[in-house]
């Protein structure tokens, strides 16, 4: 990668044509990508000695990416209590553009667990029925492209799941955790990931997996108020931990229950995923914002 060879020599730099050897490119093709970094502030050429070095734009970057692992450093104890108390599997996600991926995946001690068929590093859509849990604390701007691409995904009109979802919306902030559950069908999303993930495929094919699995789920997929004596095949109950801007920092997620829970359970869960990422939000010194009520009017 371009990156990883700049940076292993930050000070000094490498040419053109030093770029081109060790990429394996013909100088011809590597310049059109070298002059659009550069443009894009990734990379700086020297204006003496013609080399190039990593840009300034990258600095944020990596400073997010520098904080996506402290959070999930400091998180990974309240995981694993997590994982252990519930006997489920435990999945941290950091939110990447339109994107959801997971940053890590923690198995109860006791057993093996299911995890949708996901790895770390694997990217999800965020788009509806899926997210809610996310989506819940959503600036209006966000909130506006969530809906659209639920509209695509769902072939449904955004204004449709707009309607639909605000009140399922204003249910998850104000119990502080989001509960998806999948409706009868004839195999589970896991299923599905597993079987279009070949062997040595990477996190971009568990996407597209998702996506084409998302076919199998109802639009009502997220639950706003819980039936504690029904019983659920729980997808996933999660809560959001919070950085110190209460902006969203790390999805915290019980995945994948083996059999059908009671609205009883499912509800003990929310509850401990809740106090889990609120024992995350205080470790990143991080602020919860405050829950939505009627008053207010819908998210």
């Amino acid at each position: 990668m371009l990156t990883e060879l700049l940076a292993s020599d930050p000070t000094t730099g490498r040419s053109l044509a030093d770029i081109a050897r060790h990429l394996g490119v013909a100088k011809a093709t590597c310049y059109p990508m070298v002059v659009a970094l550069t443009e894009a502030g990734w990379l700086v050429r020297h204006p003496i000695r013609k080399t190039y070095q990593l840009g300034p734009a990258l600095v944020p970057i990596g400073q997010a990416a520098s904080r996506a692992i402290d959070v999930v450093d400091l998180s990974r104890t309240v995981m694993q209590e997590l994982a252990d108390t519930s006997e489920l599997a435990c999945l941290g996600f950091i939110r990447s553009g339109a994107d959801l991926v997971v940053a890590e995946a923690i198995q109860p001690i006791s057993k093996r667990s299911g995890t949708l068929g996901l790895r770390i590093g694997d990217n999800v859509l965020m788009a509806p029925p899926l997210g809610a849990g996310l989506a819940a604390w959503f600036d209006e701007d966000d909130l506006h492209e969530w809906f659209l691409l639920g509209k695509e995904a769902l072939d449904t009109e955004a204004t449709l799941l707009r309607s639909e979802y605000e009140p399922i919306l204003m249910a998850i902030r104000e119990r502080g955790f989001a509960v998806e559950c999948l409706r009868q069908q004839e195999r589970s999303i896991s299923d599905a990931v597993t079987e279009m993930r070949g062997p040595g495929v990477g996190g971009q094919r568990a996407a597209l997996a998702l996506r084409e699995a998302r076919r199998l789920l109802s639009a009502d997929v997220a639950v706003g108020t819980l039936d504690l004596d029904a019983n659920y095949q729980l997808l996933s109950v999660n809560a959001v931990a919070f950085a110190q801007d209460s902006t969203p920092a790390l999805i915290l997620c019980l995945v994948d229950a083996p059999s059908p829970l009671t609205g009883e359970r499912i509800a003990e869960l929310g509850k401990l995923v809740r106090e889990a990422a609120d024992r995350v939000t205080t470790l990143m010194h991080g602020r919860t914002p405050r829950p939505l009520t009627s008053a207010d009017g819908a998210t």
